[in-house]
């Protein structure tokens, strides 16, 4: 496969699965805001703009940190290139470029979602209106999703396209989880329901709430949601259900490249796959996180230099 191809594949797949992750957050983070007390409202909604990095960018369009301001900056700012306007065009744009590769039905469902947003754009969205945005952006993002599934060839295609998707998943849950639990674990802070409401707030914004009643109950400790977002396998979205993707994805694509990207994501792999939560415990959400952070970049970075002539 051309590198150029490659590259459009990956990242055609981060985009729209940045925009479904950030469509999650702002939702929560809105939510959150309304039920909390108000002078932590600014810090709730904040919350997306600490998690893409992109607070600084904001301040100097906005200026001050409303529902509204948030809403319009992350969802259809084209001045943003992480507004879901701009993720959902970048990745048909990639789309494009790879159109050929694509079954009918995948290329079909990203040029329409780019068509529906544009709509959506133009038409403005308000505090009212946000949540059917919000819901129509994850929709999109399972039809995409389920149209690759079931109607694309297992070929390298696939592989690179399905990267995308498992770096980018798991890059946004090491960075959700950790600044969620340096609010829910602010020292000084005497609210008793603060701590339940953050970590609550956590498993929502990564589509695990469910999945933590079913495996731990309805108690909400800080160490089992850690553990089943980073350790459990079953879950789609934990850091070891990713790192297992992309280890096995790395191996099925053909000839010799990327054996160093393959090496990274193995070790990382064999980390998370014997890890346990007292080793967590021992070194610290936060460094192990931040470590973690570090390690995942190294391999989006290692995987681009090797497959699609990217020099990092």
């Amino acid at each position: 496969m051309l590198s150029r191809a490659a590259s459009s594949l990956f990242w055609m797949a981060r985009y729209l699965e940045r925009a479904e992750n950030q469509a999650r957050l702002l939702d929560v983070s809105l939510t959150m805001a309304l039920i909390d007390v108000p002078e932590d409202r600014e810090e709730q909604l904040s919350v997306p703009l600490l998690v893409n990095g992109s607070l600084d960018i904001f301040m100097e369009l906005y200026g001050e940190i409303t529902p509204l301001n948030l809403i319009t900056f992350l969802l259809i700012d084209d001045r943003f290139q992480g507004s879901v306007y701009n993720l959902f065009r970048n990745a048909r744009d990639n789309a494009l470029h790879v159109r050929g590769n694509l079954s009918s039905d995948v290329w079909e469902g990203i040029n329409l979602s780019w068509l529906e947003f544009k709509e959506l754009r133009l038409k403005g969205v308000t505090e009212s209106s946000a949540s059917q945005v919000f819901d129509w952006t994850r929709e999109r993002s399972h039809v995409f999703r389920g149209a690759a599934y079931g109607t694309m060839l297992r070929n390298d295609t696939f592989h690179f396209l399905r990267l995308g998707t498992f770096i980018e998943r798991a890059d946004t849950t090491a960075r959700v989880l950790d600044i969620r639990q340096q609010l829910a674990l602010q020292p000084g802070d005497e609210r008793a329901s603060r701590p339940f409401f953050e970590w609550t707030a956590l498993l929502h914004s990564l589509a695990a709430f469910e999945a933590y009643q079913t495996t731990y109950g309805h108690n909400i400790e800080p160490m089992n949601v850690a553990e089943l977002l980073i350790l459990n396998a079953d879950l789609p979205r934990s850091l070891h259900g990713c790192l297992q993707e992309i280890a096995s994805l790395l191996e099925q694509i053909e000839g010799q490249r990327g054996r160093r990207a393959k090496r990274l994501a193995t070790s990382l792999f064999a980390n998370l796959r014997y890890g346990d939560r007292h080793y967590i415990e021992e070194h610290g959400l936060h460094e192990y996180l931040a470590d973690f952070l570090t390690r995942i970049q190294r391999i989006a970075d290692q995987i681009q230099k090797d497959y699609m002539g990217w020099q990092i």
